[in-house]
C-alpha cells in the first residue's frame, strides 16, 4: 500500500472512521504494520476514570522485547604481587638445585675418584709386585751365586787342609807309604817282565824291613829314584807303568770332587 493510503487509514481510524472500523479495518492495520486502534475505556467510578492515551510507536521493530544479554561474572581483581615471596622462592630453588647439582657431582665425583685411584694403586701394585718378583729371583740368583762361590771356597779350603794334613802325616810318619806300596802289588791285572819298585833314597829302607818279603815272593826289586817324592811309589815292568805317588793319587780325588786342584798349589 502506497504510504498516502496508509497515512489515510491510520487518520481514519484515529476519527473512529466506520471505513476502518470492525473486522476490515483490523486486517488492514494488521496488514499495513500498525497496532489496532482500542477506544479509551471507562473506567469504574465515573468520569474520574478517564486515562490520557498515549499513541504507541509505529516502527514495528520497537514493540519487539529486546534480547536479555547474560550476565558475565564480573572477574576478580588479581591479588597484589608479593615480590619479597618471588624472592624467597626463587632463592629456594636456587638453593635447592645447588644442593642437589653438589650431592651428585659429589656422588659422580667420588666415583670416579674412587674407580680412578683403585686402576692406579692396581697398577702401582703390579709393578711394584713385578719389581718384587724380579728382585726376588735376583736373589735367588745371588743366593745361588753366594751359595756356589761358598761351596767352592769351603772345598778349596778343605782340599788345603788335606794337602797339609798328607804332608805332615808323611813328614812325621814315613810308615803311611806301605798300604800304598801293598795295592801296587796285589793290583789286577799283575805287571810282568822283570817289574821294581821306584823309591826316594830315604824310603828304601823302611819298604825292605816291613815288606821284603812280599817283594820276594812277588819277583819285585827296590830301587831308589830321586824325582820320586816321599810317601809315594811308581811300579815299573815291560807290561808297564803304575804311578802311586802323591800327586797322581791327590788329583785322583780332587777329581772324584770335581775339582782339578793340584798338588803343588799356584802359591806354594
Amino acid at each position: 500500500m502506497p504510504m498516502s493510503e496508509r497515512g489515510l487509514a491510520a487518520r481514519r481510524a484515529l476519527r473512529g472512521d466506520p471505513l476502518t472500523g470492525g473486522a476490515g479495518g483490523a486486517a488492514a492495520a494488521d496488514a499495513g504494520g500498525f497496532a489496532p486502534f482500542e477506544p479509551p475505556r471507562r473506567a469504574r467510578g465515573g468520569a474520574a476514570g478517564w486515562q490520557r492515551w498515549q499513541m504507541g510507536s509505529l516502527d514495528p521493530r520497537e514493540t519487539e522485547p529486546p534480547e536479555m544479554m547474560p550476565l558475565v561474572p564480573a572477574e576478580p581483581a588479581p591479588p597484589p604481587i608479593d615480590f619479597e615471596a618471588l624472592d624467597a622462592m626463587r632463592e629456594g630453588a636456587r638453593k635447592e638445585g645447588y644442593a642437589q647439582g653438589y650431592t651428585q657431582g659429589q656422588t659422580q665425583g667420588y666415583g670416579d675418584g674412587h674407580r680412578e685411584g683403585y686402576a692406579r694403586g692396581l697398577e702401582t701394585a703390579r709393578n711394584e709386585a713385578a719389581q718384587l718378583q724380579a728382585l726376588a729371583a735376583n736373589f735367588r740368583g745371588a743366593l745361588n751365586g753366594v751359595d756356589e762361590q761358598v761351596s767352592r771356597a769351603l772345598v778349596s779350603l778343605a782340599l788345603d787342609v788335606a794337602r797339609q794334613l798328607v804332608r805332615t802325616a808323611v813328614a812325621e810318619d814315613p810308615s803311611v807309604l806301605l798300604p800304598a806300596v801293598r795295592e801296587l802289588l796285589t793290583s789286577e791285572p799283575a805287571l810282568c817282565g822283570a817289574p821294581s819298585l821306584l823309591l826316594h833314597p830315604d824310603d828304601v829302607a823302611l819298604v825292605e824291613t816291613h815288606l821284603r818279603g812280599e817283594l820276594d815272593a812277588a819277583g819285585w826289586t827296590v830301587r831308589a829314584d830321586p824325582t820320586v817324592a816321599r810317601g809315594g811309589c811308581i811300579a815299573s815292568a815291560a807290561s808297564g807303568e803304575r804311578d802311586a805317588t802323591l800327586p797322581t793319587r791327590w788329583t785322583r780325588v780332587v777329581k772324584a770332587l770335581g775339582r782339578d786342584d793340584a798338588w803343588e798349589p799356584p802359591h806354594a
